[in-house]
């Protein structure tokens, strides 16, 4: 450290001992002045130093001139200000910059013996160095923070205690916290329970000075786990560990995709291995082959007779296919593929097989062919199922000539190949006309694209189609036909034509109109049935009501009467409509069963009272409210309540009892009647089966009907002379069902 003061006198060194200013400065350059008060202005009385220079500024420009005339207008008001606190007594320093040059100045007052400030003393010391320093430093600060913000990698730090000081944004990312609460919290929360002991080890070995690798699985935010690999490393400044630096890498998809290899690679052993068609690898350097069981089955040559091979023809190609093998295994050598190559091979007991071949290369590391495999499949038998096909053709056709069924050959394209005779019976045209013809010539119009699509589909799947198609008769009306297409595979196992025989279904067509007019006749006595039916719970009630009323009554007796007789009367003109079903509109609404039944027991308990029934109702708390069509499901509990207390004519208890079994709320009509015998469970619910006197079975039967469009279920339990229990399951669905 050195003092630049040339310009102090020896009268003045104790006052400048004295002064506020630090005593000692690195060696850069600086500069010292002076300046008074002089009629009110600041003249500069001195001014030395290799700063000086670098300002640019002469002395003749600076010595005994005014601050105004020296430094340009804004610094000058500045420095004025400066000088007259420095005056008045104060000790001041301030940074500035002059001429591109930045510095520090340190001024105070010069005090007189009286204790009066006569003038001002200042040094200015260079601060360009610090400011490059500085400026280094915030560009390292800058790169450090652009390689923590941008890498993809999750990189943080941690004091001793383990707690994060820095993490960048790949850290709130994988960890799923903010960055606020990441600094707030050490790591143990990302650690599984029974990693965290091992994750601490590591933490503590990192603070030691040793660098850590270790792959572990941490914890997320949302509950999520992903697999880690860290790299810890401790932050050593001078000699001294005051935390760890870490870099997490996600490696879940890594090690899900090495997963993932394993378990293919392990399927495709497995699929070799298991596989019914012989399959052999061989190494084009040393020879070494790999055979699975398939291969040593059909062939009979094991996996220990090829070993110590001189050459990459196994002993299972024949002599005289020898030069067609090296043929094949040259496209192989060069990249290519053989498929399906209909070839012979040689058993070990000498046996020739037809076999088809396909081969392919295996490639190394430098994308070289190393290996080839080979998948031969023994289609001898299928040869043979051939050679007897085509010794059987001739046979066929004396059957397709001489059947009453049309019969006929096209090829992919359409092109009729052959059409037997019986076509003159089904269409009226002799089978020459179709002779090279297009087959979709004869088809009406708007079946054309339905073929289509069938024939396209029996090419693709090589399996018979079946279609119905409308074909043009000689005297020009229009034919319906059931056709069976079965395609014709040749010597490449490929389709090549089809076969196809049709029958006339005009008759079946009539007769399966004339079933569903029946069936119309059918559903309408039933819908008759279904209106009567409905007609029939509504009176139950009103004669309820009025027996009830009469019971009561003292006067008018003749008029409730006529009233009960007229109400019977009716009744007993319903019984005899048969009902079906009355369509209704589907308005589903969420619906409280509880208040439901309650109502439903409030039509019924006159009834009940009057055939000295008593009714019992238990339900569980907090039951859903489901989605139904209140109206039905209020018939359905109103049938299953009427029918309880009218297996019970002598009088009895009905329960009723609501609960929920998974996915369902249960309604059970418990009776302690006459019961149903086991062989008549089945048929209940079926139209006009009843076991009532004057019953017609069709109340039940809807009851079924609506329950199942509710997607809901009844079940029956009943015992002879013990009761019958129905439950009524009806489905609990958050959502509303479509209409």
């Amino acid at each position: 450290m050195v003092h630049n003061a040339s310009a102090i006198t020896e009268n003045e060194k104790d006052m400048w001992r004295s002064s506020p200013f630090p005593t000692g400065l690195s060696r850069q350059k600086s500069m010292t002045f002076r300046c008074m008060k002089h009629n009110e202005e600041l003249i500069m009385t001195e001014s030395e130093g290799e700063l000086f220079d670098l300002f640019g500024l002469e002395r003749e420009n600076v010595l005994q001139k005014r601050i105004e005339d020296i430094f340009p207008k804004e610094i000058a008001a500045f420095k004025k200000e400066m000088y007259e606190r420095a005056l008045n007594g104060e000790s001041l320093t301030y940074e500035s910059e002059l001429n591109g040059i930045p510095f520090l100045a340190a001024i105070g007052p010069i005090y007189n013996k009286d204790g009066t400030v006569s003038e001002v003393y200042g040094f200015c010391v260079d601060l360009t160095e610090r400011v490059s320093v500085e400026t280094q430093l915030a560009e390292s600060e800058q790169r450090f923070r652009s390689l923590m913000d941008h890498n993809i990698d999750a990189l943080f730090s941690l004091n001793l205690e383990g707690k994060f000081t820095t993490v960048n944004k790949a850290c709130t990312t994988l960890s799923g916290y903010s960055e606020t609460e990441l600094l707030n919290m050490t790591f143990n929360p990302f650690m599984m329970p029974d990693r965290r002991a091992a994750a601490i080890d590591q933490f503590k070995d990192a603070l030691k000075g040793q660098a850590k690798m270790y792959e572990t699985r941490i914890q997320q935010k949302n509950g999520g786990t992903r697999q880690i690999m860290f790299t810890l490393t401790p932050i050593i400044v001078l000699n001294k560990v005051l935390g760890v630096f870490g870099i997490a890498k996600d490696v879940t998809a890594k090690r899900e995709a090495e997963k993932e290899l394993r378990e293919t690679k392990d399927l495709l052993e497995s699929v070799i291995y298991h596989s019914s068609d012989a399959i052999s690898v061989v190494h084009l350097t040393d020879y070494s082959v790999k055979v699975n069981p398939a291969f040593e089955f059909i062939y009979g040559w094991s996996q220990d007779e090829l070993t110590n091979l001189t050459s990459h023809i196994l002993p299972v190609v024949p002599e005289d296919k020898e030069a067609e093998s090296e043929r094949l295994m040259t496209i192989v050598k060069h990249g290519g593929y053989v498929k399906g190559v209909e070839t012979i091979r040689l058993t070990k007991c000498g046996k020739r097989l037809n076999v088809s071949l396909s081969l392919s290369p295996i490639y190394g590391e430098n994308g070289e062919v190393v290996a080839l495999s080979a998948i031969s499949r023994d289609i001898t038998e299928k040869k043979l199922k051939e050679k007897a096909l085509k010794e059987s053709e001739e046979k066929y056709r004396i059957i397709a000539e001489n059947t009453t069924d049309l019969v006929g050959v096209v090829d992919l394209e359409g092109n009729v190949k052959y059409v037997s005779p019986s076509n003159r019976l089904l269409l009226g045209f002799d089978p020459s006309l179709y002779d090279g013809k297009k087959i979709q010539g004869f088809f009406h119009s708007d079946d054309r694209a339905k073929v289509r699509m069938a024939m396209n589909e029996m090419v693709q799947t090589q399996k018979p189609v079946k279609f119905e198609v409308r074909c043009k008769h000689a005297h020009g009306h229009w034919v319906t036909l059931e056709a069976n297409a079965t395609p014709i595979a040749n010597d490449s196992d490929q389709p090549d034509s089809f076969v196809v025989v049709a029958r006339d279904l005009t008759e079946r067509k009539k007769t399966e109109e004339m079933l569903r007019k029946s069936d119309k006749l059918s559903v309408l006595g039933q819908l008759a049935a279904g209106v009567a039916h409905e007609i029939r719970n509504p009176l139950t009630s009103i004669r309820g009501f009025l027996q009830l009323l009469q019971s009561k009554a003292s006067e008018n007796e003749d008029y409730y009467e006529i009233m009960l007789s007229e109400i019977d009367r009716i009744n007993s003109i319903v019984g005899e409509f048969m009902l079906l079903a009355k369509p209704q509109a589907m308005n589903f609404t969420q619906t409280d069963l509880r208040q439901l039944l309650r109502h439903v027991i409030s039509i019924l308990d006159t009834q009940a009272i009057l055939t000295n029934v008593q009714i019992y109702f238990e339900s569980e708390p907090d039951l859903p409210e489901i989605w139904c069509v209140d109206n039905q499901i209020k018939q359905v509990f109103v049938n299953m309540l009427k029918n309880a207390i009218e297996a019970m004519p002598t009088g009895g208890s009905v329960h009723i009892q609501l609960k929920r079994e998974g996915g369902y709320v249960v309604a059970s009509f418990i009776d302690h009647g006459c019961g149903i015998s086991e062989e008549r469970l089945p048929t209940l619910g079926e139209p006009f089966y009843t076991t009532k006197e004057k019953g017609t079975g069709l109340g039940l039967m809807i009851c079924y009907k609506i329950v199942e469009n509710h997607h809901g279920k009844i079940l029956i339990n009943s015992k002879i002379d013990e009761g019958t229990t129905f439950s009524i399951l009806l489905p609990i669905d958050e959502n509303k069902p479509v209409s």
